[in-house]
């Protein structure tokens, strides 16, 4: 029997659009996130980081144990792509442009208006969304 964390890594080797949303201010959250998408970036595929929510103030977080700004320079100088999202009818807008041919728009309205979803994955993208959950 295949575990279910074998059968992720298999079907994604076969992904060619990911996308990280991203809504918290959380310094480790954001640091893991955005290493989560560079280490997709590396696999070759077309990456997007979508900050929304409070995840907009960790644009700006320099310096110490997780200097954000830094990684997001190095995220965008390897071929990744930032959107900066002001409210949630934005993120929808950016997830219905750029994964529509992907995804049904029940998927696309949970990830960006229900904080209890999570991820979805296609045969040809993966969208994960990174919150701090308390």
């Amino acid at each position: 029997m295949i575990s279910d964390e074998r059968l992720l890594n298999k079907n994604m080797k076969d992904i060619k659009k990911v996308g990280i949303v991203l809504a918290s201010d959380d310094p480790e959250t954001c640091w893991v996130a955005i290493r989560y998408a560079t280490f997709h970036l590396a696999e070759q595929n077309d990456v997007k980081i979508y900050f929304v929510d409070s995840g907009l103030r960790c644009r700006d977080m320099r310096g110490g144990k997780y200097d954000i700004v830094k990684l997001v320079e190095y995220f965008i100088t390897a071929g990744g792509q930032v959107y900066i999202c002001n409210d949630r009818a934005d993120l929808k807008a950016y997830l219905v442009s750029q994964f529509s041919s992907y995804l049904n728009k029940k998927d696309i309205i949970g990830m960006s208006d229900d904080d209890r979803f999570q991820s979805v994955m296609t045969k040809d993208i993966y969208i994960r969304k990174f919150k701090r959950i308390t």
